[in-house]
């Protein structure tokens, strides 16, 4: 069995998730927080990662470098967004910063990068992680997206150990 379409599947997910981010921000008007950032630079990873696998169709040791790549981002991205899950959970007044030092982080990440007006934009944040500016039936957006990043993280995680057929030649 192949696992291209699989790969494909993870890379369109990832664009679409990332439209969606650049939808709610651009047309909405939803700015969004360091912790938001980092979702988005470990689903840009786990898209890159899928494309490549989609592209280079690997075979054995190559399939499982890829496949623990993918798990690798998945795993990152699940844990930013359980730590954003549980900032909300907090009550306001024990409510604390995003993080220590991550609006410095992505200030040293995004110098590395080519400048330009898309990397301005994908990767400035403006908002704290703690503020809730959008919510859809009494849930904050990272509370929505969270079963969504898990789910995706199970995906790649069963991608991982699905086991490719040896090609039949009849």
């Amino acid at each position: 069995m192949n696992k291209r379409p699989y790969y494909l599947f993870a890379f369109l997910f990832c664009l679409t998730m990332l439209g969606v981010a650049l939808f709610l921000q651009r047309v909405v008007g939803l700015e969004p927080c360091p912790l938001c950032i980092f979702q988005r630079i470990a689903i840009l990873f786990i898209g890159l990662v899928a494309l490549l696998a989609f592209l280079h169709n690997p075979k054995g040791i190559g399939d499982k470098v890829y496949g623990f790549l993918l798990v690798l981002g998945a795993l990152g991205s699940a844990g930013v967004a359980i730590r954003h899950v549980w900032l909300l959970s907090l009550p306001k007044e024990e409510a604390v910063a995003c993080g220590p030092g991550l609006e410095i982080m992505l200030d040293r990440f995004i110098e590395y990068l080519p400048q330009g007006q898309i990397t301005e934009v994908l990767f400035r944040s403006a908002a704290e992680c703690t503020e809730v500016t959008f919510s859809l039936f009494g849930l904050g957006l990272p509370q929505l997206t969270f079963p969504v990043i898990i789910g995706f993280a199970l995906y790649l995680v069963w991608l991982f150990f699905k086991q490719q057929k040896p090609a039949r030649y009849w």
